[in-house]
């Protein structure tokens, strides 16, 4: 059953590396170059061990392994469903901050937040991983590959 499963993996990255390779190469960078061949390279890799495994390690794959440490957290119904909420909350502040402000200002403002409130940090490492964040976002995306992210509701979409 694997094997069919790796079969499949290999015949949809050889299928996107043929039809994406005659594409523009700004176009097939990141599909073809990035995702496709590494996929395909690394499930020919996973075929070809699933083909010469022997029966023995075959026989023990099948018998599962037994993990190391397994640990099962009993929590009560309200702490579950605290955290739950805060998650959520988080995410939905997150997303409504991006609408609102726009990626580039709302993720180092998260991140800044989020280490102060829920990571509990200091000021200063809260405010260096909001600076790195704000520097990734900007020097990377903004200025490196040139690629402008919408400004958000407030800041004229």
């Amino acid at each position: 059953m694997t094997a069919k499963f790796t079969l499949f993996f290999v015949a949809v990255f050889a299928g996107a590396v043929w039809w994406g390779w005659e594409w523009p190469y700004i176009a097939k960078l990141m599909p073809v170059y990035v995702a496709a061949i590494p996929g395909l390279v690394l499930s020919v890799i996973q075929l070809i061990g699933e083909a010469s495994g022997s029966e023995v390690s075959r026989a023990k794959r099948a018998e599962g392994i037994e993990m190391d440490d397994t640990y099962k957290a009993g929590v009560d119904k309200k702490t579950e469903m605290r955290r739950t909420l805060t998650y959520f909350a988080w995410f939905i502040g997150g997303a409504a901050g991006i609408w609102l402000l726009g990626i580039v200002i709302t993720l180092p403002l998260l991140v800044f937040l989020y280490m102060l409130v829920e990571g509990r940090e200091k000021l200063i490492p809260s405010v260096i991983m909001a600076a790195c964040t704000y520097g990734m976002i900007w020097g990377l995306f903004e200025y490196t590959l040139e690629m402008r992210w919408p400004p958000g509701l407030l800041f004229g979409y």
